[in-house]
């Protein structure tokens, strides 16, 4: 394997692999079919980079999520490896031209969401590509069991039918024995390869408390662990920007991250805190596919994740240097109810979603039997209102037309200007000749945009407007224009979601919704409800209930909150906070060193203090 080490080295930076990484590198290498089951942190992506580096021909790696295939592919780029992303809210023709040019070897990597296989004009051109792998990220989205079921991973194995030799490497962090046994049996996978890595993370103490001032614990967490890094994980952008308004209002300085920012507003956060320069980020799950940063002592849920498998990944983010880190994560019965009703809510009544696709056509003004590849801009709360749809309904409605392969659903990602020259050098000097108000811009597209001809290359229009001397939106008018002659394909920059059109409309509005889309989907997803709801009101070690849920057995780790509460169950609960406040503290710390619940401190605190032997103020408790 030295030529792996040596493509470590030189491409990453990096001497050694880490636990598991080589073995699943080997199998690529010998084109063996890898389930590879590798929990968060554990370096998945160069465990088929690097083999996708050393082979000769396309890696095609199938995603959900676009967030992840933009980073993936600037990174590789970034590294001078030809890599490649389709995802919605690219034009019909832009996604044509980087099929074709996939067919002829000009990318290392494609990559693309699920319901990108299913179309005829992927499917003609898949058949002429020389791919030597084909990568499944996320894989537990292939079974109806797992936790993120998307029907349209049940049709990646139509892709073996094409290319039976090529070999197929299933990935994912979170899967218990009957969704791997699923993956394995939909992916059909032969001869697999098993890499599993142990779910156990012994340096991590998981805290589970019930509060009724969340806010109150979360600040007090965050102030006695301000000199760490941390995440704060929230379920809405409202509660990310409530938390980083406190955090900033007593002075703990933090960024946020929620996909309501647009790209660069993301990066810079990201940034900030990657380089420990802000040491706390408040996030949405958005937060934290891709990232890999080692130092991160302590991880928050201001709101706890609705599965398992999401609590699981979003705490595993801390520690991955091997150090002691904590995993906290608040809750209370409002969180459980919420959990109940969000049932309702992501499920919304099958007449709905039926009424909520004929309006969306009729909002776009499509007939019936058009309107596949067509890409349109959407805001959801203007469409809702305009419907009379309560606008979180009309979103998770949209959410399951797309699962059930009508549409494609971008959401707010910035989508930087993009242009590509349609036609040749000859044709655009004749085309100048007769249109001389439009040749000081198509003159600075080919001068300074190296490969504008054969590739869609991003626009700063800022530049072309500082340097034509002309106004921003003379220059789009012009670019405009250009597109309109068909001299070349402009794509403007958008911040709004968009939609792709699968399918034509049906006829009369009547479609069929699948039962894997719904009914299956909406059963797995009380069942996760009911599971989670479980976990955080358990009294069992917390790392024997996560492992449990993942198939392993282990024994109590005499860290979590239920190991230190048993650990002091000898003691008077008031004697131990006295001990404790032989130093300054607070409710919150009070809770992680005694594993106590927030109500028996609360109340042993308010003895505490009528007997007038400790002093309870805003932000700290001590001994008189």
């Amino acid at each position: 394997m030295d030529s792996s080490i040596n493509i470590l080295k030189n491409v990453w930076g990096f001497d050694a692999f880490r636990p598991g990484q080589e073995a699943i590198i080997s199998d690529l290498y010998d084109n063996h079919d890898v389930f590879a089951l590798l929990p968060t942190g554990g370096g998945k992506s160069i465990c088929y980079q690097l083999p996708g580096i050393a082979k000769s021909h396309l890696t095609i790696v199938i995603s959900p999520l676009v967030s992840l295939m933009q980073d993936q592919v600037d990174q590789l780029k970034e590294k001078n490896i030809r890599a490649a992303a389709i995802y919605g809210g690219m034009s019909f023709r832009e996604i044509d031209i980087t099929l074709d040019n996939a067919r002829f070897d000009a990318y290392d990597f494609l990559y693309l969401s699920p319901e990108r296989l299913e179309t005829p004009l992927f499917i003609e051109r898949f058949k002429a590509m020389k791919v030597s792998q084909i990568i499944i990220d996320e894989a537990h989205c292939i079974s109806q069991w797992g936790h993120d079921f998307r029907p349209s991973y049940s049709r990646i194995s139509a892709l073996r039918e094409l290319k039976p030799k090529i070999c197929f490497a299933a990935f994912t962090a979170t899967a218990n024995e009957r969704v791997k046994k699923d993956i394995i049996e939909k992916l059909g996978l032969r001869n697999v390869k098993l890499h599993q890595t142990s779910f156990r993370r012994k340096n991590i103490a998981y805290r589970v408390y019930n509060s009724e001032n969340k806010k109150a614990r979360t600040l007090e967490l965050c102030n006695s662990l301000k000199n760490s890094s941390g995440i704060v994980y929230c379920q809405t952008r409202r509660s990310v920007r409530e938390i980083h308004s406190m955090l900033s209002s007593e002075n703990l300085k933090s960024e946020m991250y929620h996909g309501g920012m647009n790209n660069d507003q993301r990066k810079k956060a990201m940034g900030l805190w990657m380089q420990n320069k802000t040491k706390i980020i408040v996030a949405t799950n958005a937060f934290g596919m891709g990232i890999d940063k080692p130092d991160v002592r302590y991880v928050i849920h201001y709101e706890i994740s609705d599965s398992i498998e999401g609590y699981f990944q979003e705490a595993g983010r801390c520690g991955r240097d091997k150090q002691k880190a904590i995993g906290f994560a608040l809750y209370n019965s409002k969180d459980l109810k919420t959990f109940k009703d969000s049932i309702g809510i992501k499920f919304p009544k099958k007449n709905d979603i039926t009424k909520l696709y004929s309006a969306l056509f009729q909002y776009f003004k499509i007939a019936f039997g058009d309107g596949k590849d067509q890409v349109v801009e959407i805001v959801i709360q203007d469409f809702a209102e305009q419907h009379g749809i309560k606008p979180i309904l009309a979103y998770h409605g949209l959410k399951i037309l797309e699962l059930n392969g009508d549409l494609s659903l971008s959401e707010s990602i910035f989508h930087p200007s993009k242009i590509k020259m349609m036609i040749g050098v000859s044709e655009l000097y004749n085309f100048e000749i007769q249109h001389e108000s439009l040749k000081d811009v198509s003159q600075f597209l080919i001068r300074k945009l190296p490969g504008v001809f054969d590739h869609y290359k991003r626009l700063d229009i800022a530049l072309i407007s500082n340097t034509l001397k002309i106004k921003e939106q003379e220059v789009i008018k012009k670019l405009k224009s250009l597109h309109t002659y068909g001299v070349c394909d402009f794509m403007p920059a958008s911040t709004k979601p968009t939609i792709t059109f699968l399918r034509p409309r049906s006829q009369n509005d009547t479609f069929l919704l699948h039962p894997s889309v719904y009914g299956i989907r909406k059963q797995n997803y009380i069942g996760q409800i009911d599971t989670i709801t479980e976990f955080v009101e358990s009294k069992i070690c917390r790392s024997q209930s996560l492992l449990s849920y993942f198939g392993e057995k282990t024994e109590t780790c005499g860290t979590c909150d239920i190991c230190v509460r048993k650990t002091n169950d000898s003691s008077e609960l008031t004697e131990s906070i006295l001990e404790q406040l032989k130093k300054k503290s607070t409710i919150a710390t009070l809770m992680n060193q005694l594993g106590a619940s927030e109500l028996e401190i609360t109340e042993a605190l308010d003895y505490l203090q009528a007997e007038e032997l400790i002093e309870c103020s805003k932000h700290e408790i001590k001994r008189r």
